[in-house]
């Protein structure tokens, strides 16, 4: 057997399965929409179709499982999966039944890509990090002392729920609480307001592409995400005290340059001696890092050395 394995990745928009070798590198990919599966069992039992498909030659022994779902070590249910309800009180036991014959380890989606940040990526040089990503919704993991920090009851880095400004009180989407990062900053929230302002057609891309082209609407509309967007990056600096904070996820890889801005929002709301600390690159592995960093985790198999 070689050291192949497989990573999947179970976004709110899209899963996404990947046999990863040894160094890293993606060996072949497939791809299916979340959106299609009502039934949390009808999806994984997708996922193992995707994963024979991946795994042509039955090359891997391994599965990294990557959920966008609370988690710490014991976890058995899977709970409060906001943005895909189908996964709502699932048992990991099903899970394994369903993927037999592979060797199933679960984590947290924005953890993997944490902790592969942390040991091969863009965190790679310090102790305390913090990894954010901005796709479909917005979630983070928290690096301390070089090992994954999951709280006491496994919601650690879920900074989608943080509360950074009392408005959209009337646009928040149904799950989600008014004036939370998630509600105001995540490609849901931006898709959302284009489709307020540009009509039902609109998309996220659309919007970036009327702000390119200056019209003013787009304008105020970053403008205020920007605004906050650098309220959570402050409210981490001065809660958890990173040496970097790591950025990415669909858009942020796509409009890299908001990083620039919402460095320059955030050093006006820090202590004045944590200014010239507010550190936030884009991350090192690109759209495929979830497969990736499942994958990776997969690999390492050693939890009891990288979580606390």
């Amino acid at each position: 057997m070689s050291n192949n394995v497989i990573g999947v990745d179970i976004g709110g928009t899209n899963i996404r399965v990947g046999l990863v070798n040894e160094q890293l590198q993606l060996v072949r990919k497939e791809t299916a929409s979340t959106g299609d599966f009502q039934d949390g069992e009808e999806l994984f039992r997708h996922v193992k179709r995707l994963i024979e498909k991946a795994d042509l030659y039955r090359s891997a022994d391994k599965v990294g499982l990557a959920l966008p779902v609370p988690w710490r070590e014991g976890t058995e249910i899977l709970c409060d999966a906001t943005n895909i309800p189908c996964l709502e009180g699932i048992h990991t036991d099903v899970i394994k039944r369903i993927l037999t014959g592979y060797e199933v380890h679960f984590e947290n989606d924005v953890n993997v890509v944490t902790f592969l940040e942390s040991e091969q990526g863009a965190s790679k040089a310090y102790h305390q990090s913090i990894y954010i990503t901005v796709s479909t919704g917005i979630g983070s993991g928290i690096i301390v002392d070089n090992k994954l920090f999951h709280g006491a009851h496994g919601y650690a880095g879920e900074i989608g729920s943080m509360v950074i400004s009392n408005h959209g009180k009337h646009h928040a989407h149904a799950s989600l609480q008014p004036g939370t990062l998630e509600a105001l900053c995540s490609g849901r929230a931006l898709e959302r307001e284009s489709k307020r302002l540009y009509g039902n057609e609109a998309t996220v891309n659309l919007l970036f592409d009327k702000y390119q082209r200056h019209d003013e609407k787009a304008e105020r509309l970053i403008t205020d995400w920007v605004e906050h967007f650098s309220n959570a990056i402050a409210s981490l600096m001065q809660t958890i005290d990173p040496d970097v904070i790591v950025i990415g996820g669909a858009v942020i890889h796509n409009n890299p340059w908001l990083v620039d801005q919402m460095i320059e929002s955030a050093k006006t709301k820090v202590f004045k001696h944590l200014r010239d600390k507010v550190h936030v690159v884009l991350s090192q592995f690109g759209p495929d890092a979830g497969i990736i960093g499942a994958g990776y985790m997969a690999l390492k198999n050693d939890k009891g050395a990288r979580t606390t």
